[in-house]
C-alpha cells in the first residue's frame, strides 16, 4: 500500500482479527502517517439447498396476516 501523503510504500504495523472483522494498521516510515484497513469476515454457511424441501409440510406451516 502506498502512503496517501507522500506516495512512499507503507509497512504493516499491526494486525487484529476478531469474529467480525480483520483490521490491518499501516504506517509510513517517511512521513509517519497511519492508515487503517478493515475487512469483514464472512463465514459461508454450508446449508444443503434441498434441506428446506425435505421437511414435511406440517413442519413448515406459514401463516398469512389478513
Amino acid at each position: 500500500m502506498k502512503c496517501p501523503n507522500c506516495s512512499f510504500h507503507m509497512f504493516i504495523a499491526d494486525k487484529t482479527t476478531n469474529s467480525l472483522s480483520h483490521v490491518t494498521f499501516y504506517r509510513c516510515s517517511v512521513c509517519i502517517s497511519e492508515h487503517v484497513s478493515s475487512e469483514p469476515i464472512v463465514e459461508h454457511a454450508n446449508h444443503d439447498s434441498t434441506e428446506y424441501f425435505d421437511g414435511s409440510s406440517e413442519g413448515n406451516k406459514r401463516y398469512m396476516m389478513i
